[in-house]
Parts: structure tokens; sequence; C-alpha cells
């Protein structure tokens, strides 16, 4: 787990740099990923914009209504490249595109994302003494 901060985005990027982003992005462009790949936010920003960030994985199967952490997942929209169905020789079908997607921006576009999910993040409070989550029985 990481401290980073909101209004220093280099924390953020510093703990997540951009080869992190493009790994993270290309794993998760697998066809039929199981696992996402990211960065989990488990705190929210305290009075002077500091919050906690780990890397992070996520199974697509697990429960999203546990609000204790948010997880955001890298993605790159395109990988730059077309395929020519209409080519009879594989080896001639794959071009890559005159303006290709530039993954530096996609990047920003996910640093802003994490910024602004820290900044609006609703995490319930520490349990305390007294505490409703606390009452009633607990198994045993």
């Amino acid at each position: 787990m990481q401290s980073v901060n909101i209004n220093q985005r280099d924390t953020i990027e510093s703990y997540y740099p951009l080869d992190s982003f493009v790994h993270d992005a290309n794993q998760n462009a697998r066809g039929k990923a199981m696992v996402m790949h990211g960065l989990r936010i488990v705190s929210g920003p305290d009075g002077d914009g500091t919050f906690k960030v780990t890397k992070a994985q996520h199974n697509v199967a697990e429960d999203d209504d546990n609000h204790d952490s948010l997880f955001l997942y890298s993605v790159r929209d395109d990988d730059n490249n077309w395929f020519d169905k209409g080519e009879a020789d594989a080896s001639k079908a794959v071009h890559a595109k005159e303006h290709p997607v530039d993954v530096s921006e996609l990047y920003r576009g996910f640093i802003d994302r994490v910024i602004e999910t820290a900044r609006t993040a609703d995490f319930p409070k520490d349990i305390g003494r007294g505490e409703p989550r606390l009452k009633g029985f607990h198994g045993g």
C-alpha cells in the first residue's frame, strides 16, 4: 500500500508508471480475461489530499457491493492495428493504423480517473464503540 496525493499527480505516477499501466492494460485486453489488473483505492483523501492506493487484481466474478475499497482497471481501447479479413495471406493481413492511439493520453486519462474517484469516494467511517455494524450475533 502506498500513500499518494490528489494534489500531487507525480506521487501517483511514480507509484503506477506508464509501463505498469501498459502491462496491466494488455493483460486486461485478453479476450476472456477472468482477472482484471489495476489500482485499488483503499482510503479516501485526508485534509491534505493524501490517500492510500495499491496495485491489485480483481476477479471479474467478485461482488462489487463492498465499498471499503474501489478498484480501477487500466484499459487500452485500441491496439493500433487492424486486420484485413479479405486478405488471403495472413502475414499481409495485419496493418498498423494511420492514426494510432497515443497510449500516454490513455494513461493520463486513467490517472485523472484515479484522482477524481479518490476525490469523490464515499468510504464508510471506521468502526468504533457503539457502531451498529458490531451489534448482534457474529457467529461462534
